[in-house]
């Protein structure tokens, strides 16, 4: 009786990680194309919700085979950029002109 049950378990277990597995095929295809931001976050729910919802792990799907993302330029990183570049200028080690430049060329790259 002790041995059925446990096999019940990992009988149970095996069927659950297969169903993470499955449910997380779209988010590594998002990883692997380097989408980021609110993208992957609509990806990651989708596939989710494919647990109760089937379509919506094909949406995901979908989505994660259809978007191209660039992760190489976040708002993090620029706004990081922008500060350094403020105290530069703030500092006197770089002038008036050289400051406009470089922060408009760091405000039109995205």
């Amino acid at each position: 009786m002790f041995l059925e049950y446990l096999a019940l378990f990992f009988m149970f277990m095996l069927v659950c990680a297969f169903v993470c597995a499955i449910i997380c095929i779209p988010i590594m295809i998002a990883n692997a194309r380097g989408i980021c931001g609110t993208q992957k976050t609509i990806i990651v729910i989708l596939s989710w919700l494919g647990i109760f919802f089937g379509i919506t792990w094909f949406a995901a799907l979908i989505l994660s085979l259809a978007s191209h993302g660039d992760c190489s330029c976040s708002c993090g990183s620029r706004l990081d950029d922008l500060e350094k570049l403020a105290k530069l200028y703030k500092s006197k080690v770089i002038s008036k002109t050289e400051y406009d430049k470089m922060k408009a060329k760091l405000l039109k790259d995205k």
